[in-house]
């Protein structure tokens, strides 16, 4: 159960349907036409809890150092001695090989492209080192999911006009993502400055950087509603898409309008990202536009 609460596996909620919803983006729109299978399914669960076990793990691994010192975080696996780090680097380069064992049974274009996310996971957690803008470096790192859940039935990727769809749920994803890291940081905006740990509420304050989520939230609206307008049919997708917006809305109420404890972020950096996930997924098997 300890390596559950390390990798925080119940958070794959988000995930999971994000990267199943740039898979049914390739079934429907890819000119290759391919047909998802149940071993497709299998592979693509495999490699999903891959590749967020070491996402997760990498972050905890190379953040020990920082979590030790951080009152808030210092209870966490690694800092409190309930995971030993040469037991934690094993569990990380198990997850990796799972992930890139589960992309070779799918492609060999899978498995040559799957490096890129494992970088993406590594250099996010060093960012905080060096630049407010490490926010951006978890939004690029799920930004590549619906890209892999399209390639792992389509590994044809050129030409890119072909992936405009899958592109359009990545751009909304890194946005997303990455103005959530940010109302997420809020926790640690003092421990973060007095200890010269870069993030957008370190450097500008809670009601600066709380401005400038809501700003990348609804730049990602705005690509979502392209997406949607472009690609499905009205009804049902527009009930989708106006369902995430209410979600947006309600988050950043309940955190603007409350005092921040970590059930608040919970709420809004992760059930409400589980619901997002589910709502684009269903959203992808709405009537496509003919």
């Amino acid at each position: 159960m300890k390596y559950f609460r390390f990798i925080k596996i119940e958070h794959t909620l988000f995930s999971l349907p994000i990267v199943f919803s740039g898979t049914m983006l390739a079934a429907h729109f890819s000119s290759s036409k391919p047909n998802i299978t149940f071993l497709h399914v299998v592979w693509i669960f495999f490699a999903i809890l891959g590749a967020r076990s070491f996402g997760f793990g990498i972050n905890r691994l190379l953040d020990s150092d920082i979590d030790k010192q951080n009152p808030r975080t210092k209870n966490r696996e690694i800092p409190s001695g309930q995971i030993s780090l040469s037991k934690a680097c094993v569990f990380v380069s198990i997850s990796a090989l799972l992930f890139l064992f589960s992309a070779s049974r799918l492609s060999k274009t899978a498995l040559f492209l799957a490096i890129i996310p494992l970088i993406l996971f590594t250099i996010y957690p060093l960012l905080k080192r060096w630049t407010a803008l490490c926010h951006l470096g978890l939004g690029l790192a799920w930004g590549v999911a619906p890209i892999g859940g399209w390639i792992a039935i389509d590994p044809k990727i050129f030409p890119l006009s072909n992936l405009a769809p899958v592109l359009l749920l990545s751009i909304f994803c890194i946005f997303w993502v990455a103005g959530f890291d940010m109302i997420y940081a809020l926790l640690d905006e003092e421990f973060d400055r007095m200890n010269g740990i870069y993030s957008i509420p370190a450097k500008i304050g809670k009601k600066n950087a709380l401005r400038i989520s809501e700003l990348f939230h609804f730049f990602s609206f705005i690509i979502l509603g392209i997406l949607v307008n472009s690609y499905f049919d009205q009804g049902d997708s527009y009930l989708l898409f106006s369902s995430a917006g209410i979600l947006f809305l309600m988050c950043h109420w309940k955190v603007l309008f409350n005092v921040l404890t970590p059930s608040v972020i919970d709420f809004a950096f992760f059930k409400a990202n589980a619901a997002i996930g589910f709502i684009i997924f269903f959203l992808t098997l709405t009537k496509k536009i003919p």
